[in-house]
């Protein structure tokens, strides 16, 4: 899909050529109310607050990984955002955590083809930018599992496909290399450096830069729920993604933003602060 490159007012820098977009992974949480949202808000205000508000231009879509999207909540989302905020979607969660474990199954395809069907509404739109593929830490790297990730850019070659690992055995340059072949794009992601869990990386495989920030909670692999996401970067966390994130602009095409660290708004917060760091010259 493309992009409008005369859209000044997403360019927050002259040295940078590409498209930035943040925001956070989801937008709807109960613990958000009160904290970062008014007390008052009602749920089917969420959006549009956090599209016309806090002026957040993406939003990862998580819940398809729970659930279908229906052309009615389709269609809600577009009507509350500007014709220019565009949607990340993330793979349903057979496809990316459990249709692998017994090879490319006939339930993949049929899986992705009802998902892609859902993604309609916000086509027609040209709003779907990069569908998410976010594996598990089990799905480590084998010769199985990186012809799944063959047989999946495949299906679904006409789109952006951006895969996130959470297992060190990714870290290889002939991943990459695989990977920059393919034109997937690899998910930079920061989390708790633990165990075999995959490391930042900052590393560009196609001309779309995603990064996603889902703190650094020691206790990710102890906590019960959304707590696993309970951490708040500081400043100088936040000033040295930035300057990746500036030199991952200077030859990506789009960069895309996205903090996971939901747990009583601080993914906002944090978010906010990266965009004015990103401003600064």
């Amino acid at each position: 899909f493309h992009h409008r490159r005369d859209d000044r007012r997403r360019r927050w820098s002259v040295e940078v050529s590409a498209v930035i977009y943040l925001g956070t992974s989801g937008f709807s949480f109960k613990d958000w109310v009160g904290t970062v949202y008014p007390q008052d808000i009602r749920r089917s205000g969420m959006l549009r607050y956090y599209a016309l508000e806090w002026k957040f231009n993406a939003v990862e879509l998580n819940f398809t990984y729970y659930a279908p999207l229906s052309a009615r909540t389709a269609v809600s989302l577009l009507r509350k955002t500007p014709s220019d905020f565009v949607f990340t979607v993330k793979l349903p969660g057979p496809v990316t955590h459990e249709f692998w474990k017994t090879g490319n199954s006939p339930n993949t395809n049929d899986t992705l083809t009802k998902f892609l069907e859902s993604l309609k509404p916000f086509d027609q739109e040209g709003r779907t930018k990069v569908l998410l593929a976010q594996f598990p830490w089990s799905f480590q790297n084998r010769p199985e599992t990186v012809e799944y990730l063959k047989s999946l850019k495949t299906f679904i070659r006409s789109r952006d496909l951006a895969v996130e690992f959470r297992h060190r055995s990714w870290v290889d340059e002939k991943v990459y290399e695989l990977m920059g072949s393919l034109h997937i794009t690899h998910v930079i992601a920061d989390e708790p450096m633990l165990d075999a869990l995959y490391p930042y990386i900052p590393r560009i495989t196609s001309k779309i830069a995603y990064f996603r920030f889902h703190g650094r909670n020691p206790n990710w692999f102890h906590a019960f729920g959304s707590e696993r996401y309970n951490y708040d970067y500081s400043e100088e966390e936040l000033k040295s993604f930035a300057k990746d994130i500036k030199k991952a602009a200077r030859s990506a095409e789009d960069v895309f933003i996205f903090f996971n660290n939901c747990f009583n708004g601080k993914a906002v917060l944090n978010g906010l602060t990266l965009r004015k760091l990103l401003q600064e010259s």
